[in-house]
């Protein structure tokens, strides 16, 4: 087990530079969605918090050059894709909404472009 300082010594060094700013983008993205369900409690905003952690933990791990943080973000991608546009109704309760539809496929191709240098 590596201690933090470590790890975000990894995760800054190892990977290409696009990977440590898309997870800095992951985690601003994270910490906007958390204040916007702050200030709007009892709203449906917790299922995109969850959906925000989700990807940024995937992202996370990717930029630690992991192969199960890459398919994870993969996978996660597809599943929102096809939510989206298999869709018909939102529910008042359950509303999906992710902030970085277009962009969720271009990672995935920096991912698809880098898979052979996961471990």
């Amino acid at each position: 087990m590596r201690d933090l300082k470590t790890f975000f010594k990894d995760i800054t060094t190892k990977p290409p530079v696009v990977f440590p700013l898309v997870a800095l983008f992951h985690v601003v993205l994270l910490l906007l969605s958390l204040y916007s369900m702050m200030q709007q409690f009892g709203t449906s905003t917790g299922i995109s918090v969850l959906w925000m952690l989700a990807y940024t933990t995937s992202w996370i791990a990717t930029t630690d050059m992991r192969k199960w943080g890459a398919m994870s973000y993969v996978v996660i991608t597809v599943v929102g894709i096809v939510i989206f546009l298999t869709a018909k109704q939102r529910s008042t309760w359950i509303s999906y909404e992710t902030p970085m539809f277009i962009s969720d496929m271009l990672f995935c191709f920096f991912i698809m472009f880098y898979f052979k240098r996961f471990r």
